[in-house]
């Protein structure tokens, strides 16, 4: 857990660039991020204002971890936001059972990589 603590820096970086890199494409090309996602088309116009809509609260969300790595007095709440929005997609894409074997479970991996990491080191600030 210390390394973790000691590193915090660059996970936070790391970790929020992934999340932004990774959801920014839903902002702007949302029929074509769904269906490299879960291989699946959008064609109604309100599901794609929920797309894009869903990949801006997650970019925005990767933009806070990476101003939390510089501001630490900031971390709780980021941290915490953060990692409620990633368990919430990994429960409901894994819930779903449809997405088993989509590329969406490279991004739920990715998630969990990422909640054990940020949820490590909030219970070794305690």
């Amino acid at each position: 857990m210390t390394w973790i603590v000691q590193n915090i820096h660059w996970i936070l970086i790391v970790s929020g660039f992934l999340t932004f890199a990774v959801m920014l494409p839903m902002c702007f090309a949302p029929r074509w991020a769904v269906n490299l996602l879960f291989e699946e088309d959008l064609t109604a116009p309100s599901s794609l204002l929920i797309a894009r809509s869903w990949g801006a609260m997650i970019a925005a969300s990767g933009l806070m971890l990476i101003y939390a790595a510089w501001h630490p007095e900031t971390r709780l709440p980021i941290l915490l936001y953060s990692i409620v929005g990633k368990l919430g997609f990994i429960g409901l894409t894994v819930g779903n059972g449809r997405y088993a074997r989509r590329p969406a479970m490279a991004a739920v991996i990715g998630d969990v990589l990422i909640v054990a990491l940020l949820a490590r080191y909030l219970l070794a600030q305690k």
